[in-house]
C-alpha cells in the first residue's frame, strides 16, 4: 500500500515536473530556468531521502517483530477497517491484532463470530487469547519462544530452595525437586533442569 502511495506522489511530482520544462521552453528566462532546478532538486531529495527513510523504519520494525516473535504471519486475514485506514493499526503486529479482537467483543459488543471472521482467526484461537489475556493481560498476548529452556529458568529464590533441599552423597531426585518448585514457586521446571543447574553445586542440609 505504501509503495502504491509513492508512487502516486512520484506521478503527479514529474508531471508539474515536465509541465514547468514546457513551460521553461517556451519562456526561457534565467527565472524559469532557476525554478526548473529547485523542482528537479526536490524531486531527487524526495526519492534519495524521504522514501528510503520510511521504508528503512517499517524494514526496521518487521524485523524487531520478528526477533520477539510478535510478527504477525498472516496480516492479509485482518479485514477490520481500522487496520486498512489507519498507520496506527498495524497489522503485523500480532500482539495489537489481538488485543484489537479482544476489544471488538468487550467493548464494541461484536459477536465472537464477527470479530473472528475480521481478524482472520478461529474461534478455539479466540478464546485461548483470551484466556492469555485474562491470565497475564498485554504480557499473556506475546507468544511464548520455542526453542530449549535451559538452568536460565531455575534462579533466584527457586535454585536457593532447591540447593537446601539437596543431600551430600544422596541423588538429586530431580523429579520430587521439580514437583514441589512447581507448588511452592508456581514455575514449571522439567526435572533435567533441576540435575543441570545444581551439578556440581551439591550441599549437605
Amino acid at each position: 500500500m505504501c509503495k502504491h502511495n509513492y508512487a502516486a506522489i512520484h506521478g503527479r511530482a514529474i508531471s508539474r515536473v515536465r509541465l514547468f520544462m514546457q513551460i521553461c521552453a517556451n519562456q526561457r528566462t534565467e527565472k524559469t530556468v532557476a525554478c526548473h532546478f529547485v523542482w528537479r532538486h526536490n524531486l531527487i531529495r524526495t526519492a534519495k531521502e524521504v522514501i528510503p527513510a520510511k521504508i528503512k523504519m517499517k524494514t526496521a520494525k518487521v524485523k524487531a517483530l520478528l526477533e520477539e516473535g510478535t510478527l504477525n504471519s498472516s496480516p492479509g486475514k485482518v479485514r477490520d477497517p481500522k487496520f486498512q485506514e489507519n498507520e496506527f493499526f498495524d497489522p503485523r503486529d500480532l500482539v495489537q491484532v489481538k488485543y484489537e479482537m479482544l476489544r471488538r467483543v468487550s467493548v464494541e459488543n461484536s459477536s465472537v463470530t464477527e470479530a473472528t471472521q475480521q481478524y482472520g482467526v478461529s474461534r478455539p484461537t479466540y478464546y485461548q487469547t483470551r484466556a492469555s489475556f485474562d491470565k497475564g493481560g498485554l504480557a499473556g498476548l506475546v507468544p511464548r519462544k520455542r526453542g530449549p529452556h535451559g538452568p536460565h529458568k531455575l534462579q533466584g529464590e527457586a535454585l536457593a530452595f532447591v540447593q537446601q533441599q539437596l543431600v551430600a552423597g544422596q541423588p538429586v531426585r530431580a523429579r520430587e525437586l521439580a514437583k514441589l518448585v512447581r507448588q511452592k514457586f508456581a514455575l514449571p521446571i522439567h526435572p533435567r533442569t533441576i540435575e543441570r543447574a545444581v551439578a556440581g553445586k551439591k550441599t549437605s542440609r
